[in-house]
């Protein structure tokens, strides 16, 4: 009964650096880039950051995002069908190693959990057909429409390139949230709508005996790096989320719950399943980072207290008097002075 209640409870993470080509786009579009990212306290350099995990609705919004700053109402579509598979991070293991189309995609679908938990893919055969299928946990309440045609369209300029010159476009229906994010007549395909739970491709199974004519690039090696898992349990990737936010002054309920994609009545009573609050997490994460600066001596109570999301020193000196039993001008001075023993 506890395992299937903390399943509920998931709390779906994304690798940031998946929406990199989304951000070079929008960055060739000559737009202000950054002050769209302002919002979710993010940089241009965050994309660059390997270990960088957002919540699957900041992911939903931050691709719909940079896609409509590039004009193009097939960015998305675009983008997946341009990209090598060797460059993206995802594919790029699976696009060395596998034999076959078959290969590839299970290679991928099992692969690709340590880049996001928010998502789920299956490869089904049905006798003459075979369907890929992306399917989310949640969608945040938003539309993810060039998440879709990204998506699909990826998996669709790999089965291209694998039959070259035998390619069949009407042998294949894509499903997808908004079908308005494909251009029209794309590769001979059919494309149909869906819902918002994720993309869908359908083709002939025998298409997965193929090999795939993959291109590969001189700078292949370079783009391998070792990725972590995405947090997967819920108070790990909540505190994940606090922590990239702990700086923001007026850190509520309101302002986490759509960090993190949900109401805040599921918020609330997400953490009281759990045995806690957001007060409670806030503050344990508040006190560990003081406490940390403080340790080090090199930063004034002020600027700690501005890294926490106080306006008001006064106000972090009374917090931080409740956790530790002592200002922190105090807590600071014993360890310097500890420091400074022979």
């Amino acid at each position: 009964m506890a395992s299937q209640a903390r399943e509920k409870l998931q709390l779906p993470m994304v690798r940031l650096a998946l929406a990199q080509p989304f951000l070079d786009a929008a960055l060739r579009s000559g737009k202000r880039v950054q002050a769209s990212l302002e919002p979710y306290c993010l940089s241009e350099a965050s994309f660059g950051d390997q270990e960088q995990f957002v919540t699957a609705a900041v992911m939903y919004d931050l691709v719909e995002t940079l896609a409509e700053l590039t004009g193009d109402p097939h960015c998305g579509v675009n983008l997946g069908t341009s990209l090598n598979p060797f460059e993206w991070s995802p594919m790029a293991d699976a696009a060395r190693q596998a034999q076959s189309v078959g290969d590839l995609l299970l290679r991928f679908s099992i692969d690709a959990y340590r880049d996001a938990n928010s998502v789920e893919f299956k490869l089904e055969t049905r006798g003459s057909r075979t369907i890929f299928t992306e399917r989310r946990v949640t969608d945040g309440g938003r539309l993810p429409r060039h998440n879709d045609g990204f998506g699909a369209a990826y998996i669709l300029s790999i089965l291209r390139q694998a039959m070259g010159g035998n390619w069949a476009g009407h042998n294949v229906l894509v499903q997808v949230c908004d079908p308005e994010v494909f251009p029209p007549g794309h590769w001979d395909i059919r494309v149909a709508g869906a819902n918002t739970s994720g993309f869908s491709v359908s083709f002939p199974s025998t298409w997965l005996l193929l090999a795939p004519q993959l291109r590969a690039s001189a700078a292949d090696d370079a783009r391998i790096f070792a990725r972590n898992r995405a947090p997967s349990d819920t108070l790990a990737a909540l505190r994940y989320v606090l922590e990239k936010h702990l700086h923001e002054p007026g850190l509520d309920a309101d302002h986490v719950a759509e960090l993190c994609g949900i109401s805040k009545r599921t918020l609330v009573r997400r953490l009281s399943d759990m045995g806690t609050s957001l007060k409670t997490e806030l503050d344990q994460l508040r006190q560990l980072r003081a406490e940390a600066l403080l340790r080090e001596g090199k930063h004034s109570v002020a600027d700690i207290s501005e890294s926490l999301g106080y306006r008001d020193p006064t106000v972090f000196t009374r917090a931080f008097r409740r956790w530790a039993g002592s200002t922190p001008t105090d807590y600071r001075n014993r360890f310097v002075s500890k420091s400074l023993r022979p």
